[in-house]
């Protein structure tokens, strides 16, 4: 029996849409993608990956990156609205990653890897 987002979806919910802020695809067609990698979203959502966050680590940001992302999984995965404002999420990467700071256009795969490497420092 997988209780992981196949369950989940069954009701609904994943099917969320994020808004573009300024030339944002770029973030929103990775996130939805990073979203949809059911070990990452179950872990996210099923576990508590906070007893796991290394605050420690010097190459991470001390667990904001991976709570903010874990945030807005559960915007994608259980809420309501049919769309979902990443503004924060936004704002916490250009914080961390000043190159994607702006709203301009930007390369999705950076995007990835950065998050990716960041959300790996951070647990």
């Amino acid at each position: 029996v997988n209780d992981g987002i196949n369950n989940i979806n069954d009701n609904g919910s994943g099917k969320v849409g994020l808004m573009n802020l300024g030339n944002t695809c770029f973030m929103n067609s990775s996130l939805q993608c990073l979203s949809n990698t059911e070990p990452m979203t179950d872990y996210f959502l099923g576990y508590d990956y906070r007893s796991e966050i290394n605050a420690d680590n010097i190459l991470g940001t001390k667990g904001a990156l991976v709570r903010c992302y874990a945030e807005l999984t559960k915007h994608l995965w259980l809420g309501k609205s049919k769309s979902y404002c990443p503004e924060e999420f936004k704002s916490s990467i250009g914080r961390f990653a000043p190159q994607f700071e702006g709203y301009e256009q930007q390369d999705a795969q950076e995007l990835l890897a950065y998050l990716l490497d960041g959300i790996h420092e951070d647990l």
